[in-house]
C-alpha cells in the first residue's frame, strides 16, 4: 500500500512540473501580449500575484490625469506610470467601476498601440479592462513603463467611481517568478450639476420650433468661453477658445458642431449634417468638460427668417430683385436695400419700395435658416400683408453655411399701402417668424 501510494505522489509531482515546463523543457511565458482579464485587485478580483511573484519591492505605480470631479460623458487623457529601475519588462491592467461593481465608463485605447481593451464577467457585472500589447512592454523610458489611453465618463453620474490598476516590473526572462507587482486605486466623484442650455434657431430666437440638420443654432448658457472668438472660415472648426458642442441624436450618434462664433454667454452653431430627426441632447464642453446641456427637437424642414435688427423681429434681413422689362424679350435685373439705419434709435426701419409700372416683376430675397430639405413634395406659401404671395424659390443658397433662401413674387395689389407690412412664410404649414418690408 505504502508503494502504490509512494507511486501516486511521484504522478502528482510530474503532472505539477508538467503544468511548469512545456513540452520543450523551456518555462511557460508570461503573458507578453497582455493579462487574462479580471487580474486588476478590484473587488472579487485576483490581481497580478496570482501568476508572477518573487521580485524585488521599491517600485512605483500611478494614475494621473485624472480630474477632481467628472461630468457626464466627460472624456479625459490618463496615464498609468510604473517604475522601478533594473526591470526589463512592463504591464498593466486597469479597470473603472461605481461602487455596485459595475462598469463606469468606456475605455479608448491610444493610437500608439500600446494598449488594448477587454472585457469579462465579474460577480454578474461585466467590466472593461485596459492593458498593455506585446508592443507596450517595452519600456517608455529608463527604469519605467508608461501607458496613455482615454477615459470617457458614463452618460449620467453613476456616483463614485473608482479606477483598479495592477502592474507588473518584470525581470524579462519570460517567466513569472522574480516579477514585482504592485496595486493602487483612485476614485472620483461626480461634479455639480450641469448648467441649462438653450438652443433656438440663430435667425428667429424663437424657443419651440424643431431645429434641423444644416440648420444654424444660437445656444444660451452660462461660462460657454471666456472670449468672444468667430471662425476664421470654412470649413468651421469644431473647437474655438477651448469651446466645443456635441450634439447625440435619437438614434444614440455623437457629432462634433461647427461653430461660428462663442462668447461666454452664447454660442452660434451648426447642427451637424446627417443628424438623425427626433429628439437630440446638445452639450457644451470647456476644454473637454461638460459645462452645460439642453435638448432640442430635429425635424426636415423648420423654417426661420434672418431680420435686420438680429433679434427675428421687424425688418427682414433681405433686398428687393427688381426685373425691369426693356422689351417683351429683354430685361434688366437690378438688387434695391429694402431697410435704413434710424439714426435715432439706432434701429433698423423698412424703406418703401416703389413697385413701379405694371411691367416691372419685384421679388422679396429673403435669408434664414432649416429649410434646405425643401423638396418638390413641400407646400409653400408666403403672405405680404395678408395678400398671398407666389414663393418661386425655397432652399440652400449653396453659398453660405447653413443659410437658407426664398424668393417671393410681391403683389402688385399692395400699391399705395404705404406702410411696414408683415410677411408670413410657411413651409408645409409650419410657418416663420413674421418679418417685415415697406411698400408705397
Amino acid at each position: 500500500m505504502r508503494i502504490h501510494l509512494l507511486k501516486l505522489t511521484i504522478t502528482l509531482s510530474f503532472v505539477t512540473l508538467f503544468a511548469i515546463y512545456s513540452l520543450n523543457g523551456s518555462t511557460v511565458r508570461a503573458n507578453e501580449s497582455g493579462p487574462l482579464a479580471s487580474l486588476t485587485g478590484a473587488p472579487n478580483e485576483a490581481s497580478c500575484t496570482a501568476c508572477h511573484f518573487g521580485g524585488p519591492p521599491g517600485g512605483t505605480l500611478s494614475i494621473s490625469g485624472l480630474p477632481a470631479n467628472y461630468s457626464p460623458d466627460q472624456e479625459v487623457t490618463l496615464t498609468v506610470t510604473l517604475s522601478q529601475a533594473n526591470r526589463q519588462r512592463y504591464g498593466f491592467q486597469l479597470t473603472a467601476i461605481d461602487d455596485s461593481g459595475k462598469r463606469a465608463g468606456d475605455l479608448t485605447p491610444n493610437a500608439d498601440g500600446r494598449t488594448q481593451t477587454q472585457f469579462n464577467d465579474v460577480a454578474g457585472n461585466t467590466r472593461e479592462y485596459i492593458n498593455h500589447t506585446l508592443v507596450g512592454i517595452t519600456p517608455s523610458a529608463q527604469g519605467q513603463g508608461s501607458w496613455t489611453f482615454k477615459w470617457k465618463a458614463p452618460a449620467q453620474s453613476v456616483g463614485r467611481v473608482t479606477f483598479y490598476v495592477a502592474g507588473n516590473a518584470a525581470n524579462g526572462d519570460r517567466g513569472t517568478l522574480g516579477d514585482s507587482i504592485y496595486t493602487t486605486s483612485q476614485s472620483i466623484q461626480p461634479g455639480s450639476t450641469l448648467g441649462p442650455l438653450v438652443n433656438v434657431s440663430a435667425a428667429s430666437f424663437v424657443d419651440g420650433p424643431p431645429l434641423t440638420a444644416g440648420g444654424i443654432v444660437a445656444a444660451f448658457g452660462g461660462n460657454l468661453s471666456d472670449n468672444v472668438v468667430f471662425a476664421p472660415g470654412v470649413p468651421l472648426p469644431s473647437n474655438l477658445d477651448g469651446t466645443s458642442f456635441v450634439v447625440r441624436d435619437s438614434a444614440g450618434v455623437e457629432r462634433d458642431a461647427g461653430l461660428f462664433v462663442v462668447t461666454p454667454g452664447q454660442v452660434n452653431y451648426l447642427i451637424p449634417p446627417g443628424t438623425a430627426n427626433g429628439a437630440a441632447t446638445i452639450t457644451a464642453r470647456r476644454n473637454g468638460t461638460p459645462m452645460a446641456q439642453g435638448t432640442a427637437t430635429i425635424d426636415t424642414v423648420s423654417p426661420s427668417l434672418f431680420s435686420a435688427n438680429s433679434n427675428g423681429r421687424g425688418v427682414a434681413s433681405a433686398y428687393v430683385l427688381r426685373r425691369r422689362f426693356l422689351t417683351p424679350t429683354m430685361f434688366v435685373d437690378t438688387n434695391e436695400q429694402i431697410i435704413q439705419l434710424n439714426q435715432t434709435t439706432n434701429q433698423f426701419e423698412p424703406l418703401m419700395i416703389d413697385l413701379g409700372p405694371d411691367s416691372d416683376q419685384v421679388f422679396l430675397i429673403l435669408f434664414g435658416t432649416g429649410f434646405s430639405g425643401v423638396t418638390g413634395q413641400s407646400t409653400l406659401s408666403a403672405t405680404i400683408g395678408g395678400v398671398n404671395a407666389p414663393v418661386v424659390f425655397a432652399g440652400s443658397t449653396g453659398q453660405f453655411v447653413g443659410v437658407d433662401q426664398t424668393n417671393i413674387a410681391v403683389p402688385r395689389a399692395l400699391i399705395g399701402r404705404n406702410a411696414a407690412l408683415d410677411v408670413v412664410f410657411s413651409i408645409n404649414g409650419r410657418a416663420a417668424n413674421t418679418v417685415q418690408m415697406g411698400v408705397k
